[in-house]
């Protein structure tokens, strides 16, 4: 019998990691739809809502560099373990006080930091765990592949199914979410635990301190890694600001269900599950800093669209739209990442990348909020999608083709690797 090859143990290795995101994600969907369906029961104060996301995302501002750190410090299977133990205890406890009839908007705040904390370990986590687990040839399609499963379960099946669940009890999407949880906490059991050796084997033993200097100083000494994280968190911040207003549009401004709520956020998953396919093949097609740019104008106009449609069917074929160049965007963008990081600082570089990136989630939740506030549900979708398209022929000034292969070749790659 023929040994398998290196290029297969990987991937066989990466399927067992992507198995159990799935389950994981199954559950972030669920509770994607649930959650604002619970809060719009308290509340339809547009503030009120959008401070859940904004909550959510607050870790990644204050702790995110710190767990990046520790992901180059301490075994990332292990970590990524812990990190779906306290997804599961957290929503649980969550869905038994909604059992016994303990509703307040103080639990689903306390929920969205904790799911948030846990969020930041696992995603700088994983984010350093697959670039070191499957060779340089196959990062676009295991990105991709889990890019499109992220879709799939947590807004094309997850969403939907949070919905009908909520329709039958509040608190039986949050039970079955804390069990997809610790479905994930058991299949990552299987994985062995990784023993990678640090690069800096031949001098002392470094502090955590320095580790984590070392992280920030990786990441400002990159000017290629700075300008795409400005693009990252201008359209996390627009997405943040939009996005968190979908379930206060889709009952209010389209009176529509709290069902639909769930179909229109599937709409976008349609979307961004082609996107996650396809987009290691547009990347081949297309080079990294044309990709960017298309990418950053479809969804500026998408948003923008969302503000004025007035049916669930236009709302969800715009959220289509939006979901496929995003999603392209983010596995060219993220493929594009990690072949300028070394391996040994992949978590703490990745993690002030998603600070600064991820964390603008937090400002835009709370700026769609005041927006939509003070002008009405629709201007946040105008004031975003404008944003974008009017920021887009800057950004590729800075995030052109020759700079790429540029900095591509200084870190090492093959300019021919990312052209």
């Amino acid at each position: 019998m023929t040994a398998p090859t290196p290029d297969r143990v990987a991937w066989r290795r990466f399927q067992q990691l992507w198995s159990a995101t799935a389950t994981s994600n199954l559950a972030d969907g669920m509770l994607m739809a649930a959650t604002p369906l619970v809060a719009l029961t308290l509340t339809r104060e547009p503030v009120a809502i959008t401070a859940i996301t904004a909550i959510q995302y607050l870790p990644w501002l204050l702790l995110s560099i710190p767990m990046g750190t520790l992901a180059d410090r301490a075994d990332r299977i292990l970590l990524l373990r812990i990190a779906s133990a306290i997804r599961a205890i957290g929503v649980g406890l969550l869905a038994v006080g909604l059992a016994t009839g303990h509703l307040h908007i103080a639990m689903l705040y306390g929920l969205a930091f904790l799911f948030g904390l846990a969020e930041t370990l696992y995603d700088n986590t994983s984010s350093a765990l697959v670039p070191s687990i499957v060779a340089d040839h196959q990062l676009e399609r295991a990105n991709g592949r889990l890019q499109a499963t992220y879709t799939v379960a947590n807004n094309f099946v997850g969403p939907p199914l949070g919905g009908a669940l909520f329709a039958l009890a509040v608190a039986t999407p949050f039970a079955f979410g804390a069990a997809g949880y610790a479905a994930a906490f058991l299949l990552m059991l299987l994985l062995p635990l990784t023993r990678r050796e640090r690069a800096q084997q031949a001098g002392p033993t470094t502090s955590f301190t320095a580790d984590l200097r070392e992280g920030v100083r990786g990441f400002t000494g990159s000017p290629m890694l700075v300008a795409l994280c400005v693009l990252f968190g201008i359209g996390n911040l627009v997405s943040s600001a939009t996005y968190s207003l979908l379930s206060l549009t889709v009952v209010e401004r389209l009176d529509a269900t709290s069902a639909t709520y769930g179909l229109v956020l599937s709409g976008g998953a349609v979307g961004a599950f082609l996107g996650g396919m396809f987009g290691d093949r547009i990347g081949t097609l297309t080079r990294p800093g044309t990709a960017l740019l298309w990418t950053t104008l479809v969804s500026g106009l998408a948003t923008a669209s969302l503000g004025w449609t007035g049916n669930v069917m236009a709302l969800s074929t715009l959220m289509a739209l939006d979901g496929f160049a995003v999603m392209v965007q983010s596995v060219v963008g993220v493929s594009l990442r990690a072949r300028l990081i070394p391996d040994h600082m992949l978590g703490r570089v990745t993690a002030v990348f998603r600070t600064l990136s991820t964390g603008a989630s937090a400002l835009g939740a709370l700026a769609g909020g005041l927006l939509a506030s003070a002008l009405g549900l629709s201007w946040p979708f105008y004031v975003g999608g404008v944003a974008l398209v009017m920021l887009a022929p800057v950004l590729f000034r800075w995030l052109g083709n020759a700079r790429i292969v540029a900095s591509a070749s200084a870190s090492g790659r093959a300019p021919a690797e990312v052209s």
